[in-house]
């Protein structure tokens, strides 16, 4: 049957006994889509991994780009083509990182090949602060008593078995076999940051062009703006504290009598870019340093206790009032950040931790569906929209 409605036959269903099929439910594709970002995210963190030696440079060199954009456009607007000034920039880091390399490599390969004298050296010396020294060196010395005596009599004897040794590669050996991939490294990082110094606004200027509505093209533009802002002040801020730091160091060992001052001070402006690990390593190298060459167990401590406090005073007054001021991060998060680009990408992970954490608070400032994380991010004080 049918009804007449206005004129109208409703329909009717073809089979009144069978229920239409209800909604499917949403909620039960969570858990797929859960597994399916969980494996996304493996996956990119394995393929960073993997291609770190191309990565690692790329991201280096878009960051000093993000440095020295500003220095280039103001050099452009009076009158000096981008391509000079970029030229002129990727030299004055050239002759940089030369200088560096020429003064660090003699003190650093020479404590590359005394380490493990230098370990055992430190290891005398703090066992013979607690007294167990004398009881070591007997011990050493009937040992080798006994050894010597062993082989004397295997030689009246006719001899004994051969005995092979072999040596294993060195820790300058290692440097000299990795040294060949650091250089093409550098010289990509520089070729790469030239280029892309010298193209101008072509990266805007296509960043606008793939925009599709007006809204989207300024916010593009104000987050690429705002992200060179932020990494570049913070890079140019922290690069001038580490270079006071690395001068107080070297003239404060070098007045305790500490051999190559002047390498600790590059050392200590080198490894400051990494927050709390680089002091850290500086300290304990610092420390060790100062044992071996210094007469007293004390100088060593004067020495630890010196670079400690010039640490110190950088860390928790300078820095906080050059950066902190603009730049607020959650600690904790500075720490673990460290600790993953260290895992993921070793040293030049953790030297870059910082800037990509900066270059994730801008964008979670202005995208909306990431303010909850920039939220998590955020450091003490006022908040900043």
């Amino acid at each position: 049957m049918s009804s007449d409605i206005g004129g109208q036959h409703a329909p009717v269903p073809l089979h009144p006994d069978i229920e239409e099929p209800a909604p499917r439910n949403i909620a039960l594709d969570k858990p797929v889509r859960a597994a399916v970002i969980v494996l996304a995210v493996l996956a990119v963190l394995t393929a960073l991994s993997v291609a770190s030696v191309f990565v690692v440079p790329v991201i280096l060199s878009i960051l000093l780009a993000l440095v020295f954009s500003g220095p280039c456009r103001w050099l452009k607007r009076r009158g000096i083509p981008q391509p000079v000034s970029a030229a002129a920039i990727v030299l004055s880091l050239l002759s940089g990182v030369a200088f560096f390399a020429a003064a660090l490599a003699i003190p650093v390969a020479g404590w590359i090949e005394d380490a493990p004298r230098m370990a055992q050296e430190v290891e005398w010396k703090l066992r013979n602060l607690s007294g167990m020294a004398a009881a070591v060196v007997e011990a050493e010395e009937q040992i080798t008593e006994a050894a010597a005596t062993a082989a004397a009599a295997d030689a009246d004897a006719g001899g004994g078995p051969l005995e092979v040794v072999v040596e294993e590669r060195g820790p300058l050996t290692e440097v000299a076999l990795g040294a060949p991939l650091i250089v093409a490294q550098t010289v990509f990082v520089l070729i790469l940051t030239f280029f892309i110094l010298a193209s101008g606004s072509l990266f805007h200027e296509r960043l606008v062009a793939v925009m599709p509505s007006f809204s989207d093209k300024r916010r593009a533009i104000n987050i690429a703006y705002d992200v060179e802002r932020e990494v570049s002040r913070y890079l140019l801020h922290i690069t001038l504290i580490n270079a006071g730091l690395g001068i107080a160091v070297g003239m404060a060992l070098g007045a305790l009598g500490m051999p190559n001052p002047m390498a600790f001070g590059l050392l200590a402006f080198v490894m400051n870019f990494v927050p709390f690990v680089g002091a850290l390593v500086g300290l304990v190298l610092s420390f060790a340093v100062a044992l071996v060459n210094l007469p007293s167990l004390f100088d060593a401590f004067v020495v630890a206790g010196v670079y400690f406090m010039l640490t110190s005073i950088e860390g928790q007054v300078i820095t906080p009032w050059m950066v902190g001021r603009k730049l607020r991060l959650n600690t904790v998060v500075i720490l673990i950040a460290v600790a993953f680009w260290a895992w993921l990408w070793s040293i030049m992970g953790m030297i870059m931790a910082v800037p990509l954490l900066v270059t994730m608070s801008v964008l979670c400032k202005h995208i909306d569906a990431l303010k909850p994380m920039g939220q998590f991010l955020a450091g003490p004080g006022p908040n900043r929209d």
